[in-house]
């Protein structure tokens, strides 16, 4: 028998047990080091009692040879890798995750523990969610949306918060679809499905939208709720036939203190710049190419290589045609006719460029400055690398101005159209949008917009315009400013003789501009609306994210076949991906946005498999649970939910390393950890394999 001593002890360690797993539970949604702090607690005190009753305290989840394969292919790896050192590292974060399956299990004596534990979970995930909500709100008030396409960073980056919240939202459906219970209970568990995809959608991240989205569907066929899929469904196919873009060019005249609408012209890509030449003008049509119009009809239509944003005049007859993809293609006006020459790119992640003294200047933010002196020769050239992390570049015949949110901006002086390293004169006030032309510079911070004079030797504040705020593009010609805000007021600045600017119209477009174009009295005015931006954006190549990621795997695929059977090691790629990426990919990571990629370049074909097989055996279980625990109330709404969650994983992980990723990794062992405990409760005599 055992003795009290003993007795009293073990309920010690039990209750410390179950401490940590609170812990463990209410920071699973918030905070990675609280919850590495509850796992490995509950670990090391069931190790204890392991220790002291001389029992085993964990039991067989039917992973195990899933688990040695896996961690066999890490080794593996790490032996054969040329960076073993780090590679054993993240074998090691990796590895030990896996005995939260175990830990979760074994800190479950019966039903009631299983169903308590879960109700913690929950409960401290929608603490969570209202927290996020909130942020999400003051995100929205600030008009952060639309400027940085993403919900605010409050626990983790908003992608990470997506794939946490998409299981929240799984769980809450799952229960409401499955459990029969009062009307009362229906209603809670509607507002906390509500609450959850309200926070999964303030996320703005595609990635947890698919994984909830996914997890849904194989809930509802689980259920075979045919019904309510063939609804979905119909819902969907009105949805895409509905939702068109608007894409125009808006053409004003400037009119004493007015501006006139004298016509409007629609494209069937993405209007985002226009540039005047002569009689006609020329559209960045975005995925559409270029447009080029005389007299308000399409007279020419110029595909391009990618989605075109921009159209440059370099000097003479050359033009460039800037891509997404950061590219840009050298264009030759042939008395009307536009030819393409070349493709140009510079060696970093390009953020602007600028042209003057019959030179092209490419900013990068992490590799400087690349000047090409002749569209006729490319490879006459000239890096300045110095001046980098900066995100905004102008130049005039005198001065090469640089600009960044956090640093200001800095004025130097040219030699023959070269920057010299000193700085003539530099403000260090943050700024959130600058611009400049014909010896003014313009900023915008909290108090509105400042205008500067910038002479040989100095800049100088000359007016502060405080009734001007949020101002994210300008254009200027012929001594005329046009400048439009996130709010879509439109602004015509006009210089006095006293050097003063006054406001000569101020118009509310009523929508946000793409662009502003001015050529004397004429103001070009794109509006792109792309209503399918979020949802469909996930099937568009030209998108900047869904490209990168494009790149990503394509480089993941020749790192692979440089490396077929175990792979580079569980290691950062971001050294091996700059050898292997195509010289204009500019994104710059450590991994390759996709489970299955990424595992292929790191672990190889071996590692690959091993990693299929797990997750082969994770859903074969689970379905087998279920299929035994259907009509067990409560049980069966948690396995069903488990189940859809690990399905919406794999979804999100086709563009994430969510598998690698230690709040997603730490919910999927805790999930099937709580499954096994769940089964094992309530069916204690059945075997998982």
């Amino acid at each position: 028998m055992m003795s009290d001593k003993k007795s009293n002890i073990l309920k010690i360690i039990d209750s410390a047990i179950f401490i940590f797993i609170i812990i463990f539970l209410l920071s699973l949604s918030n905070s990675i080091f609280v919850n590495q702090l509850g796992y490995y607690g509950a670990l090391i005190l069931i190790l204890i009692k392991a220790a002291v009753t001389k029992q085993n305290q964990f039991s067989k989840t039917g992973l195990e040879f899933a688990f040695i394969w896996y961690i066999l292919a890490e080794i593996l790896s790490t032996i054969f890798s040329n960076e073993s050192g780090a590679s054993f590292h993240n074998l090691l974060k990796h590895v030990l995750l896996i005995p939260i399956v175990y830990t979760i299990a074994a800190s479950v004596s019966n039903y009631k523990d299983a169903k308590t534990i879960f109700k913690i979970y929950i409960g401290g995930t929608l603490i969570t969610v209202l927290i996020y909500l909130y942020f999400s709100f003051q995100h929205y008030l600030n008009n952060l949306y639309g400027s940085t396409e993403s919900g605010p960073s409050i626990f983790q980056y908003p992608i990470t918060a997506s794939e946490i919240l998409s299981f929240t939202v799984i769980f809450f459906f799952a229960f409401l679809v499955n459990e029969k219970t009062s009307i009362k209970n229906k209603l809670l568990l509607f507002i906390g499905f509500s609450l959850s995809l309200l926070a999964l959608f303030s996320t703005y991240k595609r990635t947890g939208w698919m994984g909830a989205a996914f997890g849904i569907l194989i809930i509802l066929i689980m259920k075979k709720q045919w019904k309510i899929l063939v609804a979905g469904a119909a819902v969907i196919v009105v949805f895409l036939l509905t939702q068109k873009n608007i894409s125009e060019i808006n053409i004003y005249n400037i009119e004493s203190n007015s501006l006139k609408l004298s016509s409007t012209i629609t494209t069937e890509g993405k209007a985002y710049d226009v540039l005047p030449i002569e009689d006609q003008f020329v559209v960045s049509d975005y995925n559409k190419g270029l447009k080029i119009f005389k007299d308000g009809l399409l007279i020419e239509n110029i595909e391009m290589s990618s989605a075109v944003n921009g159209f440059f005049h370099w000097k003479d007859n050359y033009y460039l045609a800037g891509l997404a993809d950061t590219r840009y293609i050298l264009v030759k006006n042939n008395s009307g006719k536009f030819d393409q020459l070349d493709e140009i790119y510079s060696p970093g992640y390009t953020y602007s460029q600028a042209f003057a003294n019959d030179k092209f200047y490419i900013l990068d933010n992490d590799s400087g400055l690349t000047i090409f002196n002749d569209p006729e020769d490319l490879n006459n050239k000239y890096r300045a690398n110095q001046f980098s992390n900066y995100t905004n570049v102008f130049v005039d015949s005198l001065f090469l101005i640089l600009a960044e949110t956090n640093k200001g901006f800095k004025v130097y002086h040219l030699q023959n159209g070269l920057p010299v390293d000193s700085v003539i004169a530099e403000d260090s006030t943050k700024i959130s949008f600058f611009y400049y032309s014909s010896s003014f510079a313009f900023t915008v911070n909290d108090n509105g917009l400042n205008i500067y004079k910038v002479n040989k030797n100095e800049i100088k504040l000359i007016q502060k315009i405080p009734a001007i705020k949020n101002i994210f593009t300008m254009d200027s010609d012929n001594d005329r400013y046009v400048a439009s805000t996130i709010d879509g007021i439109l602004y015509v600045l006009d210089p006095d003789s006293l050097g003063q600017f006054r406001i000569n119209t101020e118009t509310d477009l009523n929508y946000v501009p793409k662009s502003v174009s001015i050529n004397n009295e004429i103001l070009f005015v794109t509006r792109v609306e792309s209503k399918q931006s979020r949802l469909l954006g996930i099937f568009d190549p030209y998108h900047p994210s869904n490209a990168n990621r494009i790149a990503f795997w394509i480089a993941g695929i020749k790192i692979f076949k440089d490396y077929p059977i175990f792979g580079v090691g569980d290691i950062d790629l971001q050294k091996l991906y700059r050898q292997y990426k195509r010289p204009f990919d500019k994104e710059i990571q450590g991994h390759l946005h996709n489970n299955f990629f990424h595992v292929l370049a790191t672990l190889g074909l071996f590692g690959l498999l091993s990693v299929l097989y797990l997750f082969f055996k994770i859903i074969l279980i689970d379905v087998k649970i279920y299929n035994l625990i259907k009509d067990v109330p409560f049980v069966s709404s948690f396995v069903l939910g488990s189940l859809a969650g690990f399905c919406g994983f794999l979804i999100s992980g086709l563009t994430e390393l969510n598998f690698w990723d230690h709040e997603i990794a730490t919910i999927i062992w805790f999930t099937f950890g709580l499954n096994i405990a769940f089964f094992k409760s309530v069916k204690p005599d059945k075997k998982i394999n």
